[in-house]
């Protein structure tokens, strides 16, 4: 209990400015407003005398609910589907590996960048997850990974509106429409479904895999959520305090980054991310050519933007949500199992 209080001690300057972050962000309509706000008022507050500091571990929980979360994207109607999406599922393992070696030799080329984070920083997608596979390294310049790649998330969320209204026309993005009955069932799911993700994330561990929590918990609850042996969702306000204790970690951690460092490495993650949006598009126009595939369904399942503003766009725009979940979940978990690999031949600590 003593050991628990000088965490919160040590850390609830960082989570309280992480706070006020999510809500400006929030107000300004940034994407991801309580994971990036905190990110980058922690940042802020980093290039002035205040000290901050956050404590990694209050991450574990917060790892499990994010996976949760990631995994209720799914549900049954992807198990009548999938055959339908072959010729694209292979094309996003295609397009993860050809994206991923374009951007990190412009990272390792034209910015100077060590091999690792130069592959980190190209990988095309999952920031939470490389946030998380960072957050365990030890002296890594992390600030060459984290903000390309906050910069492609935001860059890419809020071109594609732009591009969609240009295409389609303007329609409200409003939420997901999910909605839970707190019952006594409800608890018992919920409180099932983190036990048994925690407990699966014990035996990955023991396998040396980076971010056992969210790899385990995507796992567990994509299957639960798939075959629907479960229905309880976490409601949005278990995410938007998972992304400010995430934020908040993430931020802290950038502290003696210079304003030049951070134009600089802003400006590379706005030319990657330009890049990232032309394969896709590509990517998105082989499979409407030879495969029959909509282009702007399919483009919105590649664009390596967030899954949960890409799936909330699609319902938006009355495109299946869970073609575009599935492939964004199938990117995630590409990612996830690539960098235990990029980790232990590039890193040296």
């Amino acid at each position: 209990m003593l050991n628990f209080l000088n965490i919160i001690k040590q850390s609830y300057a960082a989570l309280l400015i992480g706070a006020l972050g999510g809500l400006i962000a929030l107000f300004i309509k940034l994407p991801l407003p309580w994971l990036l706000g905190p990110l980058l008022l922690n940042l802020l507050i980093s290039f002035t005398k205040v000290k901050i500091t956050f404590s990694t571990k209050l991450l574990s929980p917060i790892f499990l609910i994010i996976g949760i979360i990631l995994g209720g994207t799914l549900n049954i109607s992807l198990l009548y589907k999938i055959h339908l999406w072959i010729f694209s599922s292979i094309s996003m393992i295609v397009y993860v590996l050809i994206s991923t070696i374009i951007v990190s030799l412009y990272f390792f080329k034209v910015c100077k960048f060590e091999k690792l984070n130069s592959i980190l920083a190209a990988l095309p997608g999952a920031f939470v997850p490389i946030s998380a596979a960072l957050l365990e390294l030890k002296n890594n310049n992390n600030q060459r990974v984290l903000i390309p790649q906050a910069t492609r998330v935001i860059f890419i969320v809020c071109m594609l509106p732009i591009i969609f209204v240009y295409q389609v026309g303007y329609i409200e993005i409003k939420g997901f429409g999910n909605e839970n009955i707190f019952d006594t069932k409800y608890f018992i799911e919920i409180s099932s479904l983190c036990i048994i993700c925690y407990l699966f994330s014990l035996i990955i561990k023991k396998l040396n895999i980076p971010s056992p929590t969210l790899l385990a918990a995507m796992l567990i609850s994509g299957i639960f959520y798939t075959f629907e042996i479960i229905d309880a969702r976490f409601p949005d306000i278990f995410i938007n305090v998972a992304f400010v204790f995430l934020g908040t970690a993430l931020g802290s951690r950038l502290n003696g980054l210079k304003i030049k460092e951070l134009l600089f490495y802003i400006f590379h993650g706005i030319i990657i991310s330009s890049i990232l949006i032309v394969i896709a598009g590509l990517s998105s126009l082989f499979l409407e050519k030879v495969f029959g595939f909509d282009f702007l369904p399919t483009f919105l399942s590649f664009v390596p933007g967030g899954i949960h503003e890409m799936v909330i766009i699609s319902v938006a725009y009355n495109i299946d949500p869970i073609f575009v979940s599935y492939h964004h979940f199938l990117r995630i978990i590409l990612i996830v199992l690539l960098i235990p690999f990029i980790i232990k031949k590039f890193y040296k600590n």
